[in-house]
């Protein structure tokens, strides 16, 4: 299987259809397959098989572009994200050895290559970067002369550590369009947007989705709620694949029952259950989709929030993914106990790039060990109570934000939560919130503590409660729960 050969089908079958829009800019199957084939036939004839392409490069048709034609050359494709700093950048161009460059002529100052035989070709906005001179002298190869197991290495949005390369491969990703064509009960797939960076997989994979189906993928530069919506009202039906944060960003913007949008498709962090309410009244007979994976898993489970009613679930297993919840010796739990969540399906990784020690500790006997602390109903229904890097000890006692969290954006006044536990002297750790509130009313802790007596044991509730003005997110749209953490500590010094 090759991620490539659908567009190759659809050059054929339907040329001058747009397979991605981006503002007055356009590019059809044919054009873009033509494209693809230059770029194979310049990475083979200067000598790349099987090596690695970086590609730095924010929301434009070019990085698709390259990144197709990369993998038509059989060789891999590296994402870099242009919000990294120049260390991470080149502490990761020197980690993977690549052969060749594609950037934005923005993004070139960040890099420092050292390997004088690599390549660099920049991506201009006014059409005169080497990248467009270079192409002038290729022509179309005709056949894929190489392939490669591996798809392309992306790496982790590090909202807690360093971020490690996740290989995945076309076979993953195959199985993952096959997954989502079943679960997903869409009209059609003819018009998708994922406004999302490309450097992450859930918008990476949403381009190649659409591709994969034939549809026309439009391409936001960044993320923005009114022009976003603008599009929606332009093009009737379209399918957006978003963050929760994105989704707080349209519902603010939106004008209830008029949008014209099919589906919105959630992921990337937990969607509260008060915008989901917000969201069926805003977006009337919208279908709309939260779905629980991860970079390394891909697909996990799937909730329909409009037909079906289990709050704080993350849903039922996609179709082909086994569920087993263990304990902390690696025995499975009773139905409804709480356990770390394994999972095994032909959607998975192939594991972490030149860490063998890493994908080793993730993996036991065929299952991916998640780091996630699950259970399931006996309907089927996977709740997520915490993650275990996450986990705090509070007297001793197991705490995971995420059960806490949950609980606390149920709450109006508040717009959105982290917690999390800091040094103490008698707890071991101290349990504390960082909220941003919806409006000018402040609850007190012991409001919020009131709260949480209903949902929540008593000694899971924050002891304090710390006002931010915003979060810090990744590129990704989550937030950057280490960075929240070394703001804390500053502002309670």
């Amino acid at each position: 299987m090759n991620l490539v050969e659908p567009l190759l089908h659809y050059a054929m079958q339907q040329p001058d259809k747009v397979a991605l829009s981006e503002g007055t800019n356009r590019i059809t199957y044919s054009a873009l397959v033509q494209k693809m084939k230059q770029i194979a036939q310049g990475l083979n004839h200067n000598g790349l098989i099987h090596d690695k392409v970086i590609i730095l490069s924010t929301n434009r048709i070019e990085f698709v572009e390259v990144f197709l034609g990369v993998i038509y050359a059989g060789c891999i494709p590296v994402p870099l994200d242009p919000k990294w700093s120049s260390k991470e950048m080149n502490d990761i161009i020197q980690h993977c050895q690549p052969k060749m460059i594609f950037a934005e002529t923005a993004l070139v100052k960040k890099l420092s290559i050292q390997d004088k035989q690599v390549q660099l070709l920049t991506l201009a906005n006014d059409g005169i970067g080497t990248y467009d001179q270079w192409l002038t002298t290729l022509k179309p190869e005709a056949e894929l002369n190489h392939t490669n197991e591996l798809l392309f290495i992306g790496f982790t949005s590090g909202t807690t550590g360093v971020p490690k390369g996740y290989m995945r491969t076309h076979v993953s990703w195959m199985k993952s369009f096959e997954a989502t064509s079943e679960a997903f009960q869409l009209n059609s797939m003819e018009h998708i947007v994922a406004p999302g960076p490309f450097v992450h997989s859930l918008s990476l994979f949403a381009i190649m989705q659409s591709l994969n189906r034939g549809a026309t993928f439009h391409i936001l530069k960044d993320f923005n709620a009114g022009k976003l919506l603008q599009l929606c009202d332009q093009i009737p039906d379209m399918i957006l694949f978003v963050v929760p944060t994105m989704i707080e960003a349209l519902l603010h913007h939106a004008i209830p029952g008029q949008s014209q949008i099919q589906a919105l498709i959630s992921s990337g962090g937990k969607w509260s259950e008060i915008s989901k309410s917000r969201c069926k009244d805003v977006f009337v007979g919208a279908k709309l989709y939260e779905y629980y994976g991860s970079s390394e898993a891909s697909y996990i489970s799937y909730f329909d929030i409009q037909s079906e009613i289990k709050p704080n679930s993350v849903g039922k297993p996609f179709s082909g993914v086994q569920i087993s919840i263990r304990n902390e010796f690696g025995q499975e739990v009773p139905l409804g106990g709480i356990g770390q969540l394994y999972i095994r399906s032909d959607m998975m990784f192939k594991g972490y790039y030149q860490l063998p020690e890493e994908t080793e500790a993730v993996f036991r006997d065929g299952w991916l060990i998640t780091g996630d602390i699950m259970y399931m109903d006996h309907e089927g229904y996977l709740y997520l109570t915490g993650r275990s890097k996450n986990r705090m000890v509070s007297g001793g006692l197991n705490i995971f934000p995420e059960e806490v969290e949950s609980v606390l954006q149920q709450i109006p006044e508040i717009s959105e939560v982290m917690v999390l536990g800091v040094p103490d002297d008698y707890w071991g750790e101290q349990v504390i919130a960082l909220v941003k509130w919806s409006g000018q009313l402040r609850l007190t802790t012991e409001d919020i503590k009131n709260y949480c007596r209903q949902y929540l044991a008593m000694y899971k509730a924050p002891k304090q409660i710390i006002t931010v003005d915003e979060f810090i997110y990744t590129s990704s749209g989550k937030i950057a729960r280490q960075a929240m953490k070394d703001y804390t500590k500053r502002v309670m010094i």
